[in-house]
């Protein structure tokens, strides 16, 4: 008796756990249902206030008072903020309104409406404040001038990092890249390295290839502060300038020759010399080819050289295929066949004939050289 009461008893308490879970489920469709209508609605608003406001200022050039109030009365809220960028994202992929949209922004350039909601987004939460600087990455005419960054509004975006959290900095440094502000670049990348906040070096090169301005001028302005920073930043620096500037040939020379320097630093410039070719730097990188106590060094070198055709380089390579380290022989032989030491055969004068392994993986690379990336 007692046993088939506590049947009955699991059966109702799992049957009222079910219903309880089915209206749980009911509650979430219907609010996620409400906020997307309450969503479209705030769109929908926006979207007719501004092409209310691209017909009758387009004459003047200059948004209204009446906008400019609306702007700062409803954007201090982030649901509106969304629905606003939801609105303009809307006039931006209409093709047959690019006109308008063009000159809509050119207005939000003249007014001074963004500051004013930056001020008033210090106060929100760090998810509210990473919103807002979002919303500068995508719109960047937002924090700009007619004559270039408009400064008190970057200042404030980059106060935004203290006491934040890292999805906040991230969205404020894509911010003031997109904008073109070289300064309060500076100032995240120094809290970055103050603060020992961890940013992957990739993503930042990422973030820094999107400066609206000079590319060639933040990376030597970058360069001239890189002896304040910890590692990681330098490395992402680095490597941002590995993506499209051959100025720096000279200039990174002496930090590959500064072995007291960090060894992720010097790597990526060892990276930089393989993309862009300089002869001075051959010998520097023959040199760390030769390092046994640290094999990333004699990898990326092995790597490296085979941008470098020389006597010196392929004797190096050579030796090299004698090395204690996988990769540093799989890399020297990818170079050495680049240099154009192993084509056809794999029966070479300078080739030791005991080193088995090495004619085999010579014989393999050849043989699969199509799959193959240098």
């Amino acid at each position: 008796m007692i046993d088939d009461l506590r049947i009955h008893l699991a059966i109702i308490m799992y049957l009222l756990g079910c219903f309880a879970l089915m209206i749980y489920n009911a509650i979430i469709i219907y609010r996620k249902k409400r906020q997307r209508n309450t969503m479209a609605r705030r769109t929908e608003s926006w979207m007719t206030s501004i092409n209310k406001e691209i017909l009758t200022r387009e004459v003047i050039e200059t948004l209204s008072l009446v906008h400019e109030r609306e702007i700062v009365q409803r954007l201090n809220r982030v649901e509106d903020l969304i629905a606003y960028m939801n609105a303009l994202n809307h006039f931006k992929q209409d093709h047959k309104q690019a006109h308008f949209f063009n000159n809509y922004m050119n207005m939000l350039v003249k007014s001074n409406v963004f500051f004013t909601l930056s001020i008033d987004y210090l106060e929100k939460r760090n998810e509210e404040k990473a919103y807002f600087a979002y919303f500068i990455s995508q719109y960047p005419q937002a924090a700009q001038t007619e004559s270039g960054v408009c400064t008190n509004t970057t200042n404030t975006i980059v106060s935004y990092i203290n006491d934040s959290d890292i999805y906040c900095r991230t969205n404020v440094l894509k911010a003031l890249c997109k904008v073109g502000d070289m300064y309060g670049i500076v100032n995240v990348l120094q809290f970055y390295s103050d603060s020992n906040s961890y940013v992957h070096h990739k993503l930042l090169a990422e973030d820094l290839f999107n400066f609206a301005g000079d590319r060639e001028v933040l990376a030597l302005f970058l360069w001239d502060n890189y002896r304040t920073w910890n590692f990681n930043i330098v490395v992402g620096v680095v490597t941002f300038i590995t993506m499209f500037s051959t100025a720096f040939k000279t200039a990174f020379l002496p930090a590959l020759k500064n072995k007291s320097l960090n060894a992720e630093i010097r790597l990526a410039i060892i990276r930089y010399y393989k993309k862009y070719h300089h002869a001075p730097a051959q010998d520097t990188i023959i040199g760390y080819l030769g390092q046994t106590d640290n094999y990333a060094f004699a990898n990326q070198a092995a790597s490296a050289l085979s941008e470098y055709p020389s006597h010196a380089t392929t004797s190096a390579l050579t030796i090299a295929l004698d090395s204690d380290n996988w990769y540093v022989r799989r890399n020297a032989i990818v170079s050495l066949i680049a240099l154009g030491e192993y084509t056809g055969g794999m029966v070479d004068s300078d080739l030791p004939s005991t080193n088995t392994e090495a004619r085999q993986l010579i014989q393999y690379t050849l043989e699969h050289a199509s799959e193959e990336k240098v």
